[in-house]
């Protein structure tokens, strides 16, 4: 199997010089993680969600709102690029090796597509014998709804995470991932007044911006159907409850990369 077999195309692009407002007008407008950056119509950089909550998180930030920031003080420069007739498992090892989410497809000098952990849901797809228990992450970290966003974001940060399960006693309900932190404070910036900003995005709690309920799986789904699931509601991961309701592990975006990696 070769990237031009699971990459996405047409690619959603950006000029370097674009207000960051509008990358995250872009990621929300079309449901993606990640931008290619260009200038003058060649790849400069990529620029993610992380990268906007890595930003946006800052104390630089409540100073200045996203309208006035540059894409490239933001972005990634240099992206690793790959042909499109590249295996689709020697990409997974990029991914993996590099710990890099995104790869552009590049075919002489023209952009063609772009291929992401998630692509490899479509790999994972075919896996009808593999159960999601076998493959998921156990026992992931946790967080408190009456936890701060910040310290819900220095742990999406310092821990390399998707996404953090929200627990309340022993209750799983809901949860924030690298998404909910950036687009929620992409927005608190647009309505709250400078004056207040620091105050308020110290005081913002990690109730006010999860995703609840939160869609879950099972230990016993198969890799096949989730990997679909995943694939069409774009979830980079998904809580696994075992079969009493418990929560266990997390199936993400990377867990499938491994799995095409170690198969194809």
């Amino acid at each position: 199997m070769r990237v031009n077999q699971i990459m996405s195309s047409p690619v959603v692009t950006l000029d370097k010089d674009q207000p960051l407002s509008n990358a995250i007008d872009l990621m929300q407008r079309n449901e993606i993680s990640r931008l290619v950056v260009l200038q003058t119509g060649k790849i400069v950089g990529m620029i993610t969600e992380k990268d906007v909550a890595r930003e946006l998180g800052s104390s630089a930030a409540y100073r200045l709102p996203p309208g006035r920031m540059h894409v490239s003080n933001v972005m990634a420069s240099n992206p690793i690029t790959v042909a499109p007739d590249v295996m689709a498992k020697r990409v997974a090892e990029i991914m993996l090796d590099h710990d890099v989410s995104g790869l552009p497809v590049v075919e002489g000098e023209d952009l063609t597509g772009i291929v992401t952990k998630l692509d490899f849901a479509k790999v994972c797809s075919g896996y009808e014998e593999v159960y999601v228990g076998q493959v998921m992450q156990a026992s992931p970290r946790t967080i408190s709804p009456s936890d701060r966003v910040i310290h819900a974001r220095r742990l999406l940060f310092d821990e390399d995470l998707f996404g953090l399960p929200v627990v309340e006693g022993d209750k799983l309900v809901g949860i924030v991932t690298m998404r909910d932190v950036a687009m929620n404070l992409a927005a608190f910036q647009k309505v709250v007044p400078d004056r207040y900003k620091s105050e308020r995005i110290r005081n913002l709690l990690v109730e006010d911006i999860m995703t609840q309920p939160a869609t879950t799986t099972r230990t016993d789904a198969r890799l096949s159907k989730v990997s679909r699931l995943m694939l069409e509601r774009r979830f980079s991961g998904l809580p696994v409850l075992n079969l009493e309701g418990e929560l266990v592990g997390l199936l993400t975006k990377t867990q499938l990369t491994q799995v095409a990696r170690e198969r194809l």
